[in-house]
């Protein structure tokens, strides 16, 4: 068993781990940390919401996962992660079946609950992509990237309901998070500075563009999107 599988059935099941995904967690130090680090987010979690959950809704929402996740995804755990960290984006929340099926939050917290949950691997890169790696991944959004040069760290991710191309961006020596969302985008620009982070959302012509970091570090402006992609 790959630890991203391990990964997948703990995050849909914690309390059914068994079989192959016990033996190869008591083998591997990388998924026993992990487990340790969802512990405490599903501590926090509790500790936050206050609505009583459906019977069955762990095993709906592994069911969505498993039937709709696309091929191309290379973190089978991260919907849904990103379903228990939307909900402590709220706090208090009413779940019902209406819900399940729609996109119910701002922008600008989904694009920090992601990276809050899965940006840590992001920003531990430290090489620089060629510009044919790049090219792979940016022509499934249509677009193309023209300062690639100093972009360390590039994939497609879940954002929320829908998905985003996340890079991690070099800018005056600091790295900082810039995510396009192909199909999410606000009325006009968001600004936003909270969660020990700060940063921007911009409409484009199609999708929006995302820009954020420590709330201590300089970030690039608002032309920085246009100055950024380039529409294929």
């Amino acid at each position: 068993m790959k630890c991203e599988d391990f990964e997948f059935e703990y995050i849909a099941a914690p309390g059914e781990i068994a079989g192959d995904a016990c033996e190869h967690l008591q083998g591997c130090a990388t998924c026993q940390a992990f487990v340790e680090q969802e512990s405490k987010f599903q501590e926090r979690m509790i500790s936050v919401i206050n609505s009583k959950v459906p019977d069955g809704f762990r095993h709906s929402v592994r069911a969505h996962v498993l039937n709709n996740r696309p091929s191309f995804w290379t973190l089978p755990k991260a919907s849904m992660a990103m379903a228990a960290s939307l909900l402590m984006a709220v706090g208090v929340v009413t779940i019902n079946q209406e819900q399940l099926g729609e996109q119910n939050f701002p922008i600008d917290r989904l694009v920090v609950e992601h990276l809050e949950h899965d940006g840590a691997r992001s920003m531990k890169a430290s090489h620089q992509l060629s510009g044919q790696q790049l090219a792979r991944i940016s022509e499934q959004f249509g677009v193309k990237l023209a300062s690639f040069g100093n972009i360390n760290f590039a994939e497609k991710c879940p954002i929320g309901d829908s998905y985003g191309l996340h890079m991690t961006y070099k800018y005056n020596g600091q790295l900082v998070t810039v995510i396009y969302m192909p199909e999410l985008s606000p009325k006009e620009l968001v600004q936003f500075n909270y969660a020990g982070l700060k940063g921007w959302i911009k409409p484009m012509k199609k999708g929006s563009f995302a820009v954020l970091g420590d709330k201590n570090l300089e970030i690039p402006g608002a032309e920085f999107a246009e100055e950024t992609i380039e529409w294929l």
